[in-house]
């Protein structure tokens, strides 16, 4: 991927006064092409960026949200959510430090520039083979789930997975995927899907939010066992509620 941000019109503007076309104005935050959709919370932006970025910390992205640089959205609790827009946005901030030693006041101005559309960044979804990868095309999910590719589209029809960027999803929906298959194969009703799983991702922000006072004393590793707790006890009620109910 490119690191410099290059005066490549984004398509479209008037001529300019040297015979050159300006670019077109665009709506919204640079990168306009991926997922604005605030599905990340800060340990997840954490485990993505972290391996190439080390540095990367939690105080580092409330100060680049101070600055204006990375704004993520924020929940009805204050908490912040990020989007794959805001996480390639966070890697190029990133990158124009470590690689161009740039300040932040002339990253501030290519961002606004790349907003604008009178710049130009190739962006990368980061995609990887292997057991590894951060993301996986529709055909890749459907291989490792044992799955159809009209599978995976029924999935994203009814809003269980969907794309974290263009083309492809986050790792994590394979375990989904492959649950979901589980559950329509022994019969389930596919309507009921999309109900379960926003239970289940509301159970697990409940227990974010009950491990949040642990993360501001700066005791993460015992944050990060009470939410796993808290999340394998919501599990455990769940199934023993669903099995006393078929008794009956």
């Amino acid at each position: 991927m490119s690191s410099v941000p290059q005066s490549v019109p984004a398509g479209g503007g008037a001529p300019s006064s040297d015979g050159q076309r300006d670019a077109a104005p665009l709506s919204g935050r640079w990168p306009h092409a991926l997922s604005h959709a605030p599905l990340l919370r800060v340990s997840d932006v954490l485990g993505l960026v972290q391996t190439e970025f080390p540095t990367l910390t939690t105080s580092k992205l409330r100060f680049y949200d101070a600055q204006g640089l990375v704004t993520p959205e924020r929940t009805g609790s204050g908490y912040r959510q990020y989007s794959p827009a805001d996480v390639e946005r966070l890697r190029f901030v990133l990158r124009q430090q470590r690689d161009h030693y740039r300040p932040l006041t002339k990253i501030s101005e290519h961002l606004d520039a790349l907003d604008r559309g009178a710049m130009h960044e190739p962006v990368s979804p980061h995609l990887v083979d292997g057991d590894d990868a951060e993301f996986l095309t529709a055909k890749e999910l459907a291989t490792r789930a044992a799955a159809t590719p009209e599978d995976i589209e029924a999935l994203e029809s009814a809003g269980v997975i969907k794309q974290a960027v263009p083309g492809a999803y986050e790792r994590a929906s394979l375990d989904l995927v492959v649950a979901a298959q589980a559950y329509l194969g022994a019969g389930g009703d596919p309507r009921s899907l999309r109900t379960l799983c926003l239970s289940a991702r509301r159970e697990a922000d409940h227990a974010d939010n009950a491990a949040e006072p642990l993360r501001r004393r700066g005791d993460v590793g015992e944050a990060e066992e009470r939410a796993r707790e808290l999340s394998e006890s919501a599990i455990a009620v769940f199934g023993a509620c669903v099995r006393a109910t078929v008794r009956r």
